[in-house]
């Protein structure tokens, strides 16, 4: 359907939704929200979709948001899961689905949240999960999907089930899967807007994950800048290096708490997966028309330690000419290149400088 042809109310939506925007910083989950509204109605409607990243590249939002998730996970740490969980607190924060604290709505009857029937299977599968979110077990997250898929096709509730591992899995950061399960239930449910309204949310930050300004650039996900800068900071950590590398055990479901009969599927074996990653590194990167208005290559000059003084600003090389000791120097240059490498806000545009907060 071309532009042309979406019915007057989508405009004076697309309308409403700039004119909230333009209220404040702080409106921006509510301007994207409604343009969730138009996409789950209307899937392709481009000018929706490029509205929400609009309203994200909002100079406030990036520094606020970048703070927000760097309290949590520092941007040199490149490790794949971390990648996951930066994106999977972005969308939590910025979510306003109304079904996003079901848990906690005493109007809603405690089944249509979470099913009794299959409670000790989700709980499973939710820890099974937990294990690739939270540590990178992969294995878990490969275990996590049959398991859910079992409870789906025991419940009584499959629309609460069903709803609930989406739910579990967009606030995980894997939206790939969530938008698989939310399409599973809307092919079962097609009339469910609720789910349909989650869904085009959800398939949004599928389809624009790598462009979430304040999120830094996917990398190959092995962990290089992250071994680099803690052997800079930890000397335990360079001492055992591949000790503090490995992954904890990894921790298989508790079979007492899955029905008598039901059997897990054999692990894929580690060498498969090696063979197509391997494949997958080979092909050419999908080219992003988007361009960050955060300068992330500190982050390559912190990894090759190409930084010199004279890279920055004269009331910074002052203070960084009085700092003696060289450990401490290193820090307070990593931290400039990260201070600076903020968009600069509205009120300091005219300037020409970055603000000092």
């Amino acid at each position: 359907m071309s532009e042309q042809q979406y019915p007057d109310y989508v405009y004076r939506m697309l309308a409403e939704a700039r004119e909230v925007l333009a209220e404040d910083d702080f409106t921006t989950p509510d301007t994207a929200a409604i343009c969730y509204e138009i996409l789950a109605l209307f899937p392709d409607c481009q000018e929706a979709a490029d509205l929400v990243l609009e309203a994200f590249n909002d100079p406030w939002v990036i520094r606020d948001s970048r703070k927000a998730v760097g309290r949590l996970i520092d941007e040199w740490d490149d490790r794949e899961w971390q990648q996951r969980r930066r994106l999977a607190l972005s969308f939590h924060s910025m979510c306003r689905w109304e079904g996003q604290y079901r848990e906690y709505d005493e109007t809603l009857d405690p089944e249509d949240f979470c099913p009794s029937d299959v409670k000790e299977m989700l709980d499973e599968g939710h820890g099974q999960l937990l294990q690739d979110y939270l540590l990178g077990e992969k294995r878990g997250s490969e275990m996590a999907w049959p398991i859910f898929q079992e409870a789906i096709r025991r419940t009584n509730r499959p629309r609460a089930a069903m709803l609930w591992v989406a739910d579990e899995y967009a606030n995980k950061g894997f939206f790939v899967e969530a938008v698989e399960v939310l399409e599973q239930l809307l092919a079962e449910f097609p009339k469910d807007q609720e789910a349909r309204r989650y869904w085009a949310e959800v398939r949004w930050w599928r389809d624009n994950q790598e462009r979430i300004p304040w999120i830094p650039p996917k990398t190959s996900g092995d962990g290089r800048r992250f071994r680099q800068r803690m052997r800079q900071v930890d000397p335990e950590f360079a001492a055992n290096e591949e000790a503090y590398m490995r992954p904890l055990e990894y921790m298989p479901p508790d079979m007492e708490k899955l029905p008598e009969g039901f059997e897990l599927p054999e692990p894929i074996q580690a060498e498969l997966i090696a063979r197509i990653e391997e494949a997958l590194s080979e092909l050419e990167p999908a080219e992003i028309a988007y361009s960050s208005r955060v300068d992330w290559s500190y982050l390559d000059k912190i990894e090759s330690g190409d930084v010199s003084i004279s890279d920055f600003p004269a009331w910074a090389q002052y203070l960084l000419l009085d700092i003696d000791d060289p450990d401490q120097l290193v820090f307070m240059k990593h931290y400039l290149l990260e201070y600076f490498s903020n968009p600069p806000l509205p009120e300091d545009e005219d300037d020409g400088h970055w603000a000092i907060e």
